[in-house]
């Protein structure tokens, strides 16, 4: 059954079939989803949307033939609309990296679409090309796609592109000997249309970006290690074009997934601390339906330590802090406020349900030892830092505002009181 000029599709069985039930399928993803991020640490639960799509696009590939005639239609343009939408993403926020990446599979996708009359080792320069440039994409710092900062980048890809170009153009036959050295049996790559160089670059810098992205958890190897993983796949499933199609849009839908989350993060995360900020906060409170304890919390002489031992320290303080209050009892979600406060949000508690986890809290601050003059040429010493925090709750207020205003007046006058304590207000 034709899908277009250029995929076909092998018929199977009828396409009135019911082949699957949407609420029962929805609801075994879920259960899948949460099963892997409770068994599974940070590095593999980052895995989970790139599995999901693998996937979807194999249940769509097997599932083709029975889909409606009209989505059969449009299949062959997802690839196509999803790269139209990394582009306009990439450009919109200036990200030279997303674009440069699906450019690498645009390419590499459209090549092995319409190759024709080209020699047999065409086909490993461009993957060798590509995973060069998918590494140096990696490597390098993102400058942006239209600031001249990003020239390096953009010169790299220009050489990248042009490196296969140039080589088939004058079509030089001593290549291969390069590309096919006598250092495996000949048998072993019978299988691959690529040669033994390609094979071991491509072992070479999955084992690395494998490994720089579990030590560093920087989305950007991820995604370098997907595209490369693509790329490899379309290359030795070619002769099947909805297969590269689906492995483009499959490529094409985790970047921008990726790309999305980012931006999520930027919005909704502090950098320094890595806890949810404020506008996250707001959006949490906004969200409550039910009864919530909200608690104040502000670190103690922080301007003083500040101006004595620098911001650098200051940062450490913050991010010693963070860590303490986000592992806190009772339910209790913290978030970086603004500044040296922080907050911290109990759903369906009211404040006397919670004084003893903030209590412990505070205790377990004041008892933490905080060395200072680590990084200079002083002996270093330990200090103190303790935390003040105001406590309310949602019960006696109209509206998240006020119940904040309650909290922060309570954390006023535990700074009054002296410091290092919790004060509770308005419950």
């Amino acid at each position: 059954m034709h899908l277009g000029p250029l995929f076909l599709i092998p018929a199977s069985e009828s396409a009135n079939a019911a082949w699957y039930d949407a609420s029962t399928f929805k609801l075994a993803c879920l259960d899948i989803l949460n099963l892997l991020l409770r068994l599974f640490p940070a590095p593999l639960a980052a895995l989970i949307p790139g599995l999901l799509i693998a996937i979807g696009m194999a249940a769509l590939y097997v599932y083709a033939a029975q889909l409606p005639p009209e989505l059969q239609q449009l299949l062959p343009w997802l690839p196509y609309l999803l790269l139209v939408l990394v582009v306009a993403l990439a450009s919109f926020y200036n990200l030279s990296r997303l674009f440069y990446f699906a450019v690498i599979v645009a390419l590499n996708g459209y090549w092995l679409l319409h190759q024709a009359d080209v020699p047999l080792w065409a086909a490993d320069v461009i993957f060798l090309a590509s995973l060069l440039a998918t590494v140096v994409l990696a490597v390098l710092p993102e400058k942006g796609l239209f600031n001249l900062a990003g020239w390096l980048t953009h010169l790299m890809m220009m050489v990248c592109v042009s490196l296969p170009i140039g080589l088939m153009a004058r079509n030089i036959e001593s290549i291969n000997n390069w590309l096919n050295p006598a250092v495996l049996p000949p048998t072993w790559l019978d299988w691959s249309p690529l040669g033994v160089t390609a094979w071991l670059f491509c072992l070479l810098v999955v084992i690395g970006l494998s490994w720089s992205w579990v030590r560093t958890q920087q989305r950007t190897h991820l995604n370098a290690l997907w595209v490369a993983m693509v790329v490899l796949l379309m290359h030795h499933l070619h002769l099947l074009p909805l297969v590269t199609a689906l492995l483009a849009s499959a490529a094409f839908l985790l970047l921008l997934t990726h790309a999305l989350q980012d931006a999520w993060q930027l919005a909704y995360v502090d950098e320094l601390t890595g806890l949810p900020g404020r506008r996250a906060l707001q959006e949490r409170l906004q969200r409550s339906l039910g009864i919530y304890a909200l608690a104040m919390v502000d670190v103690d002489h922080f301007k003083q330590f500040n101006d004595q031992y620098g911001h650098d320290v200051g940062d450490e303080v913050l991010r010693m802090i963070a860590a303490k209050i986000n592992q806190v009892a009772g339910g209790g979600k913290a978030y970086r406020y603004g500044g040296e406060e922080f907050t911290i949000v109990f759903n369906n508690h009211s404040a006397d349900e919670i004084k003893p986890h903030l209590l412990a809290v505070i205790e377990t601050i004041a008892d933490t030892p905080f060395v200072v003059n680590r990084r200079q040429n002083q002996k270093p010493k330990t200090v103190q830092v303790t935390v003040s925090m105001g406590l309310t709750d949602s019960i006696n207020h109209p509206d998240a505002e006020a119940t904040i205003k309650t909290a922060d007046q309570a954390l006023y006058t535990a700074k009054k009181r002296g410091r290092n304590r919790l004060v509770t207000k308005g419950t």
